[in-house]
């Protein structure tokens, strides 16, 4: 069985390749503010924070 890798992750690895947000939600067919809800989350998990609400996460 194939494994089916979602839209908004393509997405967000053209963006590590140096696309916009913008142009990587364009070429994958998807909406901008999934792109950009999956960037902020991405980040937040980078930082230790919850991505919904912000708080600190414990390690």
């Amino acid at each position: 069985m194939k494994t089916v890798i979602p839209k908004t992750h393509q997405a967000l690895d053209w963006v590590g390749k140096g696309l916009s947000a913008a142009q990587a939600a364009r070429k994958m067919e998807i909406s901008e503010s999934s792109v950009y809800a999956a960037l902020r989350k991405t980040r937040a998990k980078d930082l230790g924070c919850c991505p919904t609400c912000g708080h600190k996460l414990r390690k």
